[in-house]
Parts: C-alpha cells; structure tokens; sequence
C-alpha cells in the first residue's frame, strides 16, 4: 500500500491528536507507525529504532504525565510537503508530572509539577505508514517557562 495522499496525512494526524488526548496509543502505533520507524529526540540525542523501542518511549512517556482541563496537547498547526510524503506537527504540550524524578523529554521533573512544551515532529511517511520522525521541544518550558516569555516579557 503506497498512501502517500492528504487524506491519509489527515488520517495520521487525527489519529495522532486522538491518541494523545486519550493516551490511547496502541491503535495510532499498530495503525500508523511503520514497524521500523526510527524516532530521534533531537534536543537530548536520544534515537529510537523500531515500533517496540518507540512504544516503550511513548509508555514511559505516558505514564509519567496526565492531563488535566487546563494542562493538556493543544495542536496548532500541520501542514504536508506538495508529495505528502513529508508531514509537520506542531502542538502545545501541557501535563502535570506523576511520577518522582521522571524523565519527561529527556529532563528529570518532579511529581505535582506542571509543564508546558512546545513541540514540532517533523515526519517522513512511507506507505502510509510513520517511518521516520525528527521531535523537537522547546527545553525552556520543562526548566519554569518558555524561551518566548524570558525574551519579551
């Protein structure tokens, strides 16, 4: 199957926005994340290969956090390259940490602590399927605020 079309990057991206929201992320990896999809963490160098390894990142992940009302992933953009086989999301990532010296983004955090990440995943598709994904973070929201707010405030 070659889907690299719009409506399936729509797809990718609902189902990611689904997943996130739900914490539901086995359908979104069994549906959407190719099996040897590599996964690199550019702030902290952290590289992922293969479906098991980036779903025992995104567990972690997961249950290191929650959601709240006030303090969850907000998406604000996407957008595909002209032959869709490159996809870019961007979101706003609030969560409270539940577990003591977690490792959220690569960066220790302490449990009852709320963050606010800023996040882009620039995406490589391949038959319809995430093979390969570059993250990037704003680290100034895991350290007490975000870049923009220490320069213009």
């Amino acid at each position: 199957m070659n889907d690299n079309s719009a409506q399936n990057n729509k797809r990718i991206i609902q189902a990611w926005s689904d997943a996130a929201r739900s914490d539901d992320i086995e359908t979104f990896f069994d549906e959407f994340i190719d099996t040897d999809c590599e996964w690199v963490m550019m702030a902290t160098g952290e590289t992922f290969r293969g479906i098991n390894e980036i779903r025992q990142m995104a567990l972690r992940s997961r249950d290191a956090r929650k959601h709240t009302e006030e303090a969850h992933i907000e998406f604000t953009n996407f957008f595909s390259s002209e032959d869709q086989s490159q996809i870019c999301i961007e979101y706003d990532h609030g969560a409270i940490v539940t577990e003591e010296g977690a490792r959220l983004f690569g960066v220790p955090a302490a449990a009852g602590r709320r963050v606010d990440v800023k996040i882009c995943h620039v995406c490589h598709v391949k038959n319809g399927k995430l093979d390969r994904v570059h993250e990037y973070f704003d680290t100034a929201g895991l350290i007490g605020g975000t870049a923009e707010r220490r320069l213009y405030s």
